[in-house]
């Protein structure tokens, strides 16, 4: 199985490949924060943006709720930051958009399995989002045997903004001869994976 994680849930691919190393073929960070050993999400996302984040997550989110990643509500966020313009796309986010335990950015990941760190792994840049991390990410995954580096001329949320050229990315991943499982199998048959 190859297994997607775009933005913060490259923290969460990574702890699952710990978890799972032998179930997996493949990583694939879609413009998605990579950790190193013992670093949590706060870690890697720039520091000017932690106050504004802790201040939310206590004034309006009860002590452990992230309500929105900063002061702008998400109508204005969304199309400024990351570049979702479209309006049925817009509304379709704004419908399922809901508040992010603050424990995902505080919780420190564990990235220690030698299984796990053999895996191959893909960086996928979405080169039209500019952000510094990313681009480190980018370049590191670029030079590091065992990483495949891609990049879209897409923004951020590229699934949203450009599915055609993710969609492309994931099926180049199955031509390198390891399928894209995703859920339940298409065939409706039994499978290792879903058991």
């Amino acid at each position: 199985m190859i297994l997607v994680g775009n933005s913060s849930a490259g923290m969460v691919i990574a702890g699952v490949a710990e978890r799972v190393p032998g179930r997996i073929a493949r990583l694939v960070y879609l413009d998605a924060f990579v950790p190193a050993d013992g670093q949590c999400l706060l870690d890697l996302v720039p520091a000017d943006r932690r106050p504004a984040m802790e201040a939310l997550v206590e004034s309006e989110g009860e002590g452990w709720l992230l309500p929105r990643f900063a002061a702008a509500p998400w109508p204005e966020f969304i199309p400024r930051v990351w570049q979702v313009t479209d309006e049925a796309d817009l509304a379709w986010m704004l419908a399922r958009l809901r508040p992010t335990p603050f424990g995902q950015f505080t919780t420190p990941i564990q990235v220690t399995d030698p299984a796990a760190a053999r895996l191959p792994r893909t960086y996928v840049r979405c080169t039209a989002w500019p952000h510094p991390g990313f681009d480190h990410m980018a370049e590191h995954a670029g030079r590091t045997v065992g990483w495949r580096l891609c990049t879209l001329d897409a923004s951020h949320l590229a699934y949203i903004t450009s599915p055609d050229a993710v969609a492309n990315v994931l099926l180049d991943q199955i031509e390198m001869g390891r399928p894209v499982h995703i859920g339940r199998c298409a065939a409706q048959r039994r499978c290792p994976v879903c058991e």
